[in-house]
């Protein structure tokens, strides 16, 4: 249930207890989280006063040594504490703790050592493979009994049966408690993830805001796509061959597109090349997704690695395909690891295959594929402690989902708290950003007070599962923002804040039954405005996790122009908020 690599997490399964998951990035409010030198803890202690002084973060000493088991102890513990907050459990009642190795060089020995020490009644295993775990993720958590399982990224870690490679993509089919692999790719020369990376890098946009070059695609011509694509080689089992990263850097430089450095002027040239790998991504994927269709003979999909965030060629490969149904894990890459290894170690290890067996309303396997919800909740109490400590002027409201229509209808910037939080980088209605997507202005208006992103990058629309179908190109449901589609011609003039310039928007599909918080308030702005659609971005400001406890969700509040916060039913609204008006 521990989880190395880009980003850190725990997950807990539970027969009582049911399913949490965390990651650690939420816990000390800075992106991409794993441990933490020693000299950033007094920055962290100060920002975040709940972490106890006590507590240490290293992945390795100066000298690349591994530090003392005890330092790793005292790092997990608290997290741990906080995955747990609420439950009648601790460390010592966990019989089994799976973590995976990723391509991050830590000892797996000392790994070992330091989970023992963490949960001394449990059996240990950190021998799992990166990809295994990526299929855990996608194939256990999908609901489905059988389907096809995509996994692809950048890398795992170097493999000894592989003579030191390392997977990049994987080919199988799970049915029921085995899964068969058809293919396995290497990197470098069949890495969606490393190509997609390395164009990204070239673009001058640091290593995990790939979505950023996803977003600028839409702007571009496909000069530089067409250029470069007689030098992909598309092969039947999946893989791909393209330039080695030396021979395409000398190609872009023939094509006149220079290296961008950060904060340098986008150029129209910039664009192309966005243009350019979405495309080259686009085709390598549905190649791999039609490779897999050939050997499975499976009606479902399933997809996860961190190539599959990328929902723009997460739908044009479904749609290539004659699959019926696919599943897009929400945390597909190296962060959401903890929950693959812990459905893993209860399905194969444990060998418990009825994860469904659970006690009465606690959320279990069969849940996930529609919602990511899995963090722990915060009760009444305290959210009403944070916002008196805050000083903060606030009041509870019974109407709480009109109350908050209202306002978001008149131009109001909400910031909106309920329940657990969501596993994955995506905000689905528990940790969110509310504004109304009618105001052709609003995506400006959002980004000059509170986001600060880049101009390029669009918003994502909520829509009424229900009535999805009335404004975009969309079959089956989309509960996980990981679906670009067209947006209805005749609908665009009514949504243009979450339209993207090509038309698309990436939609979530909000159920009653999963998410009736966020669909009462949605339900609400539909019938105030004849539009069930709402803006819906994450919580955070740029550069930051999005928020988890109440105190995050204050503080995020106090220093953003956010109008309106809304937890639970507590309200707090800023004197003299005015919204951005309709046009």
């Amino acid at each position: 249930m521990c989880s190395t690599g880009h980003g850190a997490s725990f997950a807990l399964i539970s027969s009582r207890y049911g399913i949490r998951a965390l990651n650690f990035e939420r816990f000390v409010a800075q992106k991409y989280s794993l441990l933490m030198a020693r000299e950033e803890l007094k920055e962290v202690e100060e920002r975040r006063g709940s972490i106890p002084s006590g507590i240490r973060f290293m992945l390795s000493n100066r000298d690349g040594t591994m530090p003392p088991v005890s330092v790793f102890e005292d790092s997990w513990e608290p997290f741990l504490a906080c995955l747990l907050r609420g439950l009648p459990m601790s460390a010592n009642d966990i019989d089994m703790v799976v973590g995976s190795e990723s391509h991050f060089a830590i000892n797996r020995s000392w790994m070992g050592r330091s989970l023992g020490a963490l949960f001394p009644n449990a059996e240990v295993h950190t021998d799992l493979e990166h990809h295994l775990i990526h299929r855990a993720q996608a194939y256990l958590a999908s609901g489905f009994e059988d389907a096809a399982i995509l996994t692809a990224d950048a890398s795992g870690e170097p493999l000894f049966r592989l003579s030191g490679r390392c997977l990049a993509m994987t080919l199988s089919h799970g049915a029921g408690n085995s899964v068969q692999v058809f293919a396995e790719h290497t990197a470098p020369t069949s890495s969606p993830g490393a190509l997609y990376g390395f164009i990204n890098d070239y673009l001058g946009f640091e290593s995990g805001e790939e979505g950023k070059t996803m977003g600028l695609s839409s702007f571009g011509r496909d000069t530089c796509y067409r250029a470069l694509r007689s030098s992909l080689s598309l092969q039947d089992d999946g893989a791909f061959r393209f330039l080695d990263r030396e021979t395409l850097t000398e190609a872009l430089d023939s094509l006149g597109i220079p290296r961008r450095e950060p904060g340098e002027p986008i150029t129209p040239a910039h664009e192309d090349l966005a243009c350019g790998i979405q495309l080259l991504l686009n085709d390598i994927m549905v190649n791999a997704v039609q490779a897999l269709e050939r050997r499975s003979g499976s009606a479902n999909l399933c997809i996860a690695g961190g190539t599959a965030l990328n929902s723009v060629s997460n739908e044009m490969a479904f749609h290539a395909s004659r699959f019926k149904q696919v599943y897009m894990m929400p945390n597909a890459g190296d962060c959401g690891h903890a929950l693959g290894c812990a459905l893993h170690g209860e399905r194969f290890l444990l060998k418990r295959c009825n994860l469904n067996a659970f006690a009465s309303g606690v959320l279990r396997a069969s849940d996930l594929h529609t919602t990511d919800a899995l963090g722990p909740p915060y009760t009444d109490e305290e959210i009403e402690l944070a916002l008196m400590q805050s000083g903060l002027p606030f009041r509870r409201v019974d109407a709480v989902h009109e109350y908050t229509a209202e306002k978001i209808a008149e131009g109001l910037i909400v910031g909106w708290f309920q329940g657990g939080s969501e596993f994955g980088p995506r905000s689905l209605g528990q940790r969110s950003i509310l504004a109304d997507p009618r105001s052709p202005s609003m995506k400006d208006h959002l980004n000059h007070r509170v986001k600060h992103r880049e101009p390029f990058r669009p918003f994502a629309p909520a829509v009424l599962e229900e009535r999805a179908a009335e404004f975009f190109v969309l079959t089956g449901p989309s509960p996980f923002m990981l679906r670009v589609v067209a947006v209805l011609p005749e609908k665009i003039s009514s949504i243009p804040a979450v339209t993207h310039v090509d038309g698309t928007a990436r939609v979530q599909t909000v159920s009653a039954d999963t998410h009736p918080e966020f669909h009462a308030v949605i339900a609400a702005f539909g019938r105030r405005t004849g539009v069930p659609v709402l803006l819906n971005t994450s919580f955070n400001v740029a550069g930051k996790p999005i928020v988890e406890t109440p105190q995050d969700a204050v503080d995020c509040f106090c220093s953003t122009n956010i109008d309106l916060l809304v937890l639970h039913n507590f309200v707090v609204e800023k004197e003299g908020a005015h919204g951005e008006r309709i046009l």
